[in-house]
């Protein structure tokens, strides 16, 4: 687990870093624009110690400037090219986040639906065990119903004092008899209720506990990639600002040099 975590934030990092892996100085260095603006003050450097005219000097000034705008919209350009990397791998890993909680609600569902198999199943047992208790003393309370019937049937047709008083005993007996068998049907049906609602509370806490984990492991996850990501992007963002400040810098440079080149140059009597 330790390790899938690590390998979370170890992605989106290599994602970000690999989109602008060459330094500032490189990417514009290795441009049109730039190679064009350097070869231009290469030749500033080489006219530097020819007598010029003021508009060819001019012409200098004004065709640097060019070179350095178009060195500057490059750079410019580099830098959104790779605001849009950096937002395309945002946009990705956001998507990954993503996938995750959804991984997460499906995994969620999934015990939710076993909780409900297993509360279905434990229902089943307990109306299966109800009925076998019903069942069993079913058969003995309606023979001592009609046991019972019996005897105050003869009770009623009796004449002889002493059959009357022992046909009260036997009805007493057998009222007895009906009263504890329902006693016991009682116990009998509180035990297995008793033991099916225990199973159910088991099955509720177990598979409780199994959603409260997943939930915290799965949003402890979200949440520290979401965080890391958050960093990842600022961090990648602001190294690309970094570099185009730094090709402003090279670009400036440059110019600079050929701005010093011109100014070394000496204006000769012609237009």
């Amino acid at each position: 687990m330790r390790r899938w975590i690590i390998s979370l934030f170890l992605i989106p990092a290599l994602a970000f870093t690999a989109a602008p892996s060459a330094s500032a100085a490189q990417d514009i260095r290795g441009t049109a624009q730039y190679q064009e603006l350097k070869a231009y003050v290469a030749q500033l450097d080489a006219e530097k110690s020819q007598p010029q005219t003021a508009a060819q000097i001019s012409k200098y000034r004004s065709e640097l400037s060019k070179r350095k705008a178009k060195a500057s919209a490059k750079v410019r350009a580099l830098y959104q090219q790779r605001i849009q990397q950096v937002r395309q791998v945002r946009q990705n890993r956001q998507a990954k986040v993503q996938a995750l909680k959804q991984k997460r609600n499906r995994q969620v569902a999934a015990l939710k639906q076993a909780l409900q198999s297993r509360l279905n199943a434990i229902a089943a047992d307990r109306r299966a065990a109800i009925s076998r208790i019903n069942t069993s003393y079913a058969s003995k309370q309606q023979s001592l119903t009609k046991q019972l019937n019996k005897a105050r049937k003869k009770l009623a047709k009796a004449t002889n004092p002493v059959v009357k008083q022992n046909l009260r005993e036997e009805i007493s007996a057998i009222q007895d008899q009906l009263s504890t068998l329902a006693q016991e049907k009682r116990a009998d049906l509180n035990v297995a209720n008793n033991k099916y609602d225990d199973q159910a509370e088991q099955a509720r806490e177990t598979y409780g506990e199994r959603i409260d984990n997943t939930k915290e492991q799965a949003n402890e996850n979200i949440a520290q990639r979401k965080t890391r990501l958050r960093e990842l992007y600022q961090q990648a963002k602001q190294n690309a600002q970094q570099r185009r400040a730094d090709g402003f810098a090279v670009v400036k440079s440059k110019y600079d040099e050929g701005v010093g080149y011109i100014n070394q140059m000496q204006v000769s009597g012609g237009q």
